[in-house]
């Protein structure tokens, strides 16, 4: 499995971004969690999660995001799920995923936006 095809992660003064392709399911997160734990820094509490792309997201996918959630919020951090629709989207609201854990925006220009604003 090619890393590149299904993770791409920036790392920005502030923020990072984490923007993942395709299905998020058992065999991408074994994939990602060790790139991300590499790749993200350890200081880091506020992520954006850019799901524009994701075409399914199961249990799994759910149980790494959730790992994330508790790893911004012990730093006092947020979440920013950018872009998620469709399938993705059913399965955030189902488990519960709302706007009292995580903050929602329509697309990563949205959520960029919204950090600029609040440096202001």
């Amino acid at each position: 499995m090619n890393i590149n095809s299904i993770l791409e992660v920036r790392n920005h003064p502030g923020f990072s971004v984490i923007r993942l392709l395709g299905f998020v399911d058992a065999g991408t997160v074994e994939h990602i969690k060790p790139v991300i734990k590499a790749k993200l820094p350890a200081e880091c509490a506020l992520i954006i999660i850019d799901l524009e792309k994701v075409e399914f997201l199961d249990s799994h996918g759910i149980g790494f995001l959730v790992s994330l959630l508790k790893r911004v919020h012990s730093k006092k951090g947020r979440l920013i799920f950018a872009g998620a629709q469709n399938q993705p989207a059913s399965v955030l609201n189902m488990v519960g995923f709302n706007s009292k854990l995580v903050t929602y925006c329509d697309n990563m220009q949205h959520a960029e936006a919204l950090l600029e604003k609040e440096k202001s």
